[in-house]
């Protein structure tokens, strides 16, 4: 082999270390095979329904893909009653939904007071109302109010040191999972996208 064809052979085969490098960047070495994150579901505060299979939910109140998905999930959970228990963790994203922190914090003071989920369906239901309040805080108060709350602790309870590190862990461990965005979906702890949800689920299903 003469001194050319060794010096094309040279650059042929960097070329090639190069272009399979740069696959594996992108694609950060993934060998296609799931990662299971156990612990998604956290201390499991915010529960609805029952059974061995655990969908966990990232997701912001404000957040409007949030909430399209809200009635779909609640037939897929009356689909599998019995087998599916759904857990919620909030993922408030302030930077692009300005009263997203602050809904979460209502949710959880609502729970106070044994009203998260109806607190939860509410806040969905009049997203576009609050949503681009400068001040919530006296919708937020109403919404208490027309679900039988008592307003006085309700509103006490939304600033406490307990609620905001409720849903300072859900945050974190959001942030520790590297997640995207909201809503996301863990089904026995394996990440899944919303549209691969049922089909997830029935996996697990026995």
């Amino acid at each position: 082999m003469d001194k050319r064809s060794i010096i094309m052979f040279v650059a042929v085969t960097f070329g090639i270390l190069l272009g399979v490098t740069a696959l594996l960047w992108n694609f950060g070495g993934k060998s296609g095979v799931e990662t299971q994150i156990a612990d998604a579901p956290g201390e499991m505060r915010r529960v609805k329904g029952s059974g061995d299979v655990v969908v966990t939910e990232f997701s912001d109140l404000q957040c409007p893909a949030c909430k399209s998905v809200q009635e779909p999930l609640e037939q897929i959970l009356a689909k599998y009653e019995g087998k599916v228990r759904l857990v919620f963790r909030h993922f408030p994203l302030p930077s692009i939904h300005k009263n997203a922190q602050m809904a979460a914090q209502v949710a959880e003071a609502a729970g106070n007071q044994d009203k998260f989920w109806e607190m939860h369906d509410l806040l969905y239901d009049k997203q576009a109302e609050w949503g681009g309040e400068v001040d919530a805080i006296t919708k937020f108060a109403e919404y208490a109010e027309s679900l039988g709350m008592e307003r006085e602790k309700f509103l006490s309870d939304i600033n406490s040191s307990l609620i905001k590190e409720a849903v300072s862990t859900d945050f974190v461990a959001a942030t520790r999972y590297k997640l995207q965005g909201t809503p996301t979906f863990f089904v026995n702890g394996y990440q899944t996208e919303f549209g691969e949800l049922e089909a997830k689920i029935i996996e697990f299903v026995k």
